[in-house]
């Protein structure tokens, strides 16, 4: 019996990657073919640099694993040469299960290679339910995804969990979450990988969020990029030379935690949004920030993130104001993240820039931060909205813990600019 509780099947995919991805070389030509869409064996030895029976050994393997496809033949050259067998990768070689885990709700999903999800299911659970129940229905949730085709978990190359908090990534241990009550030290890899029997990958959610918009997002082809995520707090992930940066302690970009230490100065810069808190994930919370809008539209009983945008974008002089606000402390965070970190690329993601056109924040920080003192950083620097969906963020990106390990991608950029000009000229 396998962990899963099922007869013994073949862990195909997991096989195939334990025994097929041990190389450099490996990883580069199935990271190539995927990228390529369309290569002939000859464009990969010359692209990475090979030679032919190398690279025809690793293809023969990969094409034999069910990998690397054939998809015929390219046409004959205008000098007669041979015509060249076409390949392509194979993104349901393999299967991988994400998992976004938040306060009261949870969601799975599972995913082909490509990170194209197939399926996906989400509950909701109570606040005070024990860490046990919650896992033990995530599990239950799992097995009704899985239970529609066998091949899901035969061909499974691993888990990948995102969820708030201080995780250690390396022993799948989460530490410290606030929003998560009894779930401190609580190992979630064990759980998981004695449930199904594939490999578990544990990570934060903003991280989750990070890696999502890096390797499916707007991030790609920049190798420093920041993104700063607004919603139930505050939160910022960081790419420095294509990988994430974790910290000593795991805990590089919880700004969320930083003091505002405004003063007297506080009520002047923003007379609506300021009210005593004392960091930043407490006055940019979605849920404070509708409770200071309410506070001075009386004549309003109820709003969201989207009924606020849609009145500053009406012109409601209440709401403008406010988004003023909030683009002005926004702009004093990045302006930081930029002085601090530059980065080729930051992105902002949340709802705050998700509802409408997403100009009615970014429109105000862009024009703030052009206004910095230290302008070579602050003009270098692409400001953009994300480009991820924020309710796909977190699983996404969860997917992307066990794509981003499984695939290694190159931390030079050659590879990737061959391929551009290969792609161009085909």
């Amino acid at each position: 019996m396998t962990p899963h509780g099922t007869q013994q099947a073949p862990r195909l995919a997991l096989n195939r990657a334990s025994q097929f991805f041990d190389e450099p070389n490996e990883y580069r030509i199935l990271r190539l073919v995927r990228d390529a869409k369309v290569i002939s064996r000859t464009e990969i030895a010359r692209l990475c640099r090979l030679s032919k029976p190398t690279v025809s050994d690793i293809v023969n393997r990969f094409l034999a694993n069910g990998f690397l496809e054939r998809i015929g033949e390219s046409e004959s050259t205008k000098r007669g040469g041979r015509k060249r067998e076409l390949l392509r990768f194979n993104p349901t070689a393999g299967y991988v299960i994400g998992v976004d885990v938040h306060r009261g709700e949870t969601r799975v999903a599972i995913a082909d290679l490509n990170a194209d999800i197939i399926v996906s299911k989400a509950f909701s659970y109570k606040v005070r339910s024990s860490p046990e129940a919650v896992l033990k229905q995530t599990s239950d949730a799992i097995d009704v995804l899985l239970s529609g085709n066998r091949t899901y978990l035969d061909r499974c190359v691993g888990i990948g969990i995102g969820l708030p908090g201080l995780v250690d990534h390396h022993s799948g241990i989460l530490k410290v979450a606030d929003t998560l009550r009894g779930w401190n030290g609580l190992d979630l890899r064990k759980f998981f990988q004695k449930k199904f029997g594939v490999p578990v990958y544990v990570d934060n959610d903003v991280k989750a969020r990070t890696l999502a918009e890096f390797l499916f997002g707007c991030g790609g082809g920049s190798a420093d990029q920041v993104f700063l995520w607004i919603g139930a707090g505050i939160g910022v992930g960081i790419i420095i030379d294509g990988k994430l940066h974790r910290g000593i302690t795991e805990s590089a970009g919880e700004i969320g935690y930083n003091e505002l230490r405004f003063g007297s100065a506080g009520k002047q810069l923003f007379p609506i949004l300021y009210n005593g808190q004392r960091d930043y994930g407490d006055i940019l919370s979605h849920s404070e920030i509708i409770e200071r809008y309410l506070a001075r539209a009386k004549h309003k009983s109820d709003a969201t993130i989207e009924s606020l945008i849609d009145d500053a974008e009406r012109g409601e002089k209440l709401a403008n104001r406010l988004m003023d606000e909030i683009g002005l402390l926004v702009s004093i965070i990045c302006i930081n993240l930029i002085n601090t970190l530059n980065p080729q690329l930051l992105v902002i993601g949340g709802k705050l820039v998700e509802v409408g056109s997403g100009e009615a924040l970014l429109q105000r920080v862009r024009r703030r931060v052009r206004e910095d003192l230290l302008s070579v950083p602050a003009e270098a620097v692409r400001l953009v909205a994300s480009q991820v969906k924020e309710k796909e963020g977190v699983v996404l990106g969860a997917v992307g813990f066990v794509l981003y390990d499984l695939f290694k991608p190159a931390r030079q950029n050659f590879e990737l600019q061959n391929i551009s000009r290969f792609n161009s000229q085909h």
